[in-house]
């Protein structure tokens, strides 16, 4: 059976980056400027802006209260 990836832990770190650590034992740091700047939806408007973009909490993956969020397969695999 295949395990459900999940972020168990993130931590910011500076401009668009993130520590991240994954249920799979995976630590990785991501850069998120050109994902976040690339967005067109409203969600991602926001953060856009350091200071909006470093709220983000864990709930399984990296969500923002405005309703975004980021597969964490996407944060996992591609990033």
């Amino acid at each position: 059976m295949k395990m459900i990836l999940n972020i168990i832990k993130a931590d910011y770190i500076d401009e668009f980056k993130v520590k991240i650590l994954f249920n799979d034992g995976l630590e990785k740091i991501v850069d998120l400027k050109n994902y976040i700047n690339s967005k067109k939806h409203p969600f991602f408007q926001p953060l856009k802006q350091v200071n909006e973009f470093k709220k983000f909490h864990v709930h399984k993956t990296l969500v923002w209260d405005n309703g975004a969020d980021i597969a964490p397969e996407y944060l996992h695999d591609k990033v």
